[in-house]
């Protein structure tokens, strides 16, 4: 997701240049060869018009005949703020670095928030499954071994809720494409990332 916060002197130009400010971040976008169509705006907040004066009353001296105090409201001290929130979506993500960099260059742009899935999620864990399995035999044929003895067959196998997804930092796999991204105060940057899918299960064989 990426925010756009416009600040002006009055709400009609704050709105003004909300409008511009999205519609040059949408522009430079584009030229990166995203589609419009992966572009969409999620939120909007525009400014709160206070119709009624705020809580707090001054007084000053003198407004009424006879030298009474007598109340004024003032407006609160605060300027107009528009905001608009966008969804960015990237397939694949090979941009990501490009689209990083005109993000940190316009003023009023902010990355807060980031989602990765991973691509052919179910030909990866029918692979970790598969993976596993053969761990776990592999594992029983070691110990039988030692102990001079012989796997006859698979009596029981517990599944332990997988294949799950698990982060873990490291280089960009073959056919694995995920990357974490990080905010800095006045720059933005983000690290390399895969996401690795574990699986886990429970067997027991019989010896012999």
């Amino acid at each position: 997701s990426i925010q756009i916060t416009t600040i002006s002197t009055t709400y009609e130009k704050a709105q003004e240049k909300n409008k511009k400010d999205v519609d040059n971040l949408k522009l430079e976008l584009t030229k990166l060869g995203i589609p419009e169509s992966r572009i969409t705006t999620s939120s909007y907040s525009p400014p709160i018009i206070q119709n009624e004066p705020p809580s707090s009353v001054d007084y000053i001296e003198g407004g009424v005949p006879g030298g009474e105090m007598m109340p004024i409201y003032k407006r609160p001290d605060t300027s107009p703020t528009v905001t608009t929130n966008l969804t960015l979506t990237l397939d694949p993500i090979k941009n990501i670095e490009k689209v990083y960099d005109v993000v940190s260059k316009n003023t009023s742009a902010l990355i807060t928030n980031t989602y990765y899935s991973l691509k052919n999620r179910k030909t990866w864990e029918s692979k970790a499954k598969e993976e596993a399995l053969k761990d776990a035999r592999d594992q029983v044929e070691s110990i039988a071994k030692i102990n001079r003895l012989r796997v006859r067959k698979l009596l029981t196998i517990e599944d332990s809720n997988n294949p799950r997804p698990y982060p873990i930092t490291l280089d960009a796999m073959e056919g694995q494409e995920a990357t974490k991204e990080e905010t800095a105060t006045n720059n933005v940057y983000y690290s390399e990332q895969t996401v690795k899918i574990t699986s886990s299960y429970t067997a027991t064989y019989e010896l012999y």
